[in-house]
C-alpha cells in the first residue's frame, strides 16, 4: 500500500532540523492539523498523511505505516504527536519503534485506564452498528462524535467539518475494532519509553474518561509531563491551538 505523505513547513533558518509526524484521530483526515500547518512552519517540517480505514487493520499496523512513512522521510528520529485513535498509534509506535522516536505527544488516547478494562465501553459498538443498521452509516458517526467530542462542541463544528466527520463512518468502525482488541500494558511502558521527552495532553472540557487514563500513563512513564490545556475540549489541537503550539515547540 502506497501512503501519500503531505509536507508542510520548512522548519527553522537556522540549527539542526525538526521533524514532526502528526497522526489524526477517527472520523477525520490530515488536513485536522490544518492550523499547525500555519503556526508551526517556522519550527518544524512536518509530515501528515491519511491512516488507512480498512477493516481489520490493527493498532500495530498502523504503527507499521508510520513506521514506514519515517524510514522513508526522514533521517534520524522525529518528533510525533498523535490526536485519539491517532495517539494510541504514536504510542504503539514509540514503544515499537524507538529509533524513530524522539519526542512524543499524546493527546488524549482513548485507552482503557486499567489493562483489566476494556478499552470500548461494554454495548458502545453494539449501539453503533444498530444505529448504522436502522438509521444509516452517518446517524453512527453523530452517535460517537457526540459521545466522544460531548453534544456542545458537535453542534458548533462548522457544517462542513461535520458532514465529512459523519461520512467516515466506515474509518470510525475500523478504529473501533482495532481499538478493542489493543490493551495498553502499562506496566511494560516504564522499560519501552524511558528517557524519551512524553508529554500528555487533555483538554479542561473533555470527558473524566481521558483524564484517568492520561493519568494512568503519566504514573506507567517516567518523566512524562501532563498538562490540562485550559478551556479546550477533545480537539484541543484546534480549540486550544496556542497552547497546543507551545507544548509542542518546546519538546
Amino acid at each position: 500500500m502506497t501512503i501519500e505523505v503531505h509536507h508542510r513547513g520548512s522548519g527553522p533558518e537556522r540549527g539542526p532540523r525538526r521533524t514532526l509526524l502528526m497522526i489524526h484521530g477517527s472520523a477525520t483526515d490530515y488536513t485536522t492539523w490544518t492550523v499547525q500547518f500555519a503556526g508551526l512552519a517556522k519550527d518544524f517540517c512536518m509530515l501528515a498523511y491519511d491512516r488507512c480505514a480498512t477493516a481489520g487493520y490493527t493498532v500495530e499496523r498502523h504503527a507499521d505505516d508510520a513506521a514506514e512513512i519515517l524510514r522513508a522521510e526522514v533521517m534520524g528520529p522525529s518528533a510525533v504527536v498523535g490526536s485519539s485513535f491517532g495517539a494510541v498509534v504514536a504510542l504503539d509506535l514509540a514503544r515499537r519503534y524507538p529509533d524513530l522516536v524522539e519526542g512524543l505527544v499524546l493527546c488524549e488516547p482513548p485507552l482503557a485506564e486499567s489493562d483489566y478494562l476494556a478499552p470500548v465501553p461494554d454495548g458502545f459498538a453494539c449501539r453503533f452498528d444498530a444505529i448504522a443498521q436502522e438509521s444509516g452509516g452517518p446517524a453512527a458517526s453523530e452517535f460517537f462524535l457526540r459521545s466522544v467530542l460531548g453534544n456542545v462542541a458537535f453542534d458548533r463544528m462548522p457544517k462542513v467539518y461535520r458532514q465529512r466527520s459523519m461520512a467516515a463512518h466506515a474509518q470510525i468502525r475500523a478504529d473501533m475494532g482495532a481499538l478493542s482488541r489493543y490493551r495498553p500494558r502499562y506496566e511494560e511502558l516504564s522499560g519501552q519509553l524511558r528517557g524519551k521527552k512524553v508529554r500528555l495532553l487533555g483538554g479542561e472540557r473533555s470527558s473524566s474518561f481521558y483524564r484517568a487514563t492520561l493519568e494512568s500513563l503519566h504514573a506507567a512513564i517516567p518523566g512524562s509531563e501532563l498538562r490540562i490545556l485550559r478551556g479546550a475540549g477533545h480537539m484541543m489541537h484546534v480549540d486550544g491551538h496556542r497552547q497546543f503550539a507551545e507544548v509542542l515547540r518546546a519538546l
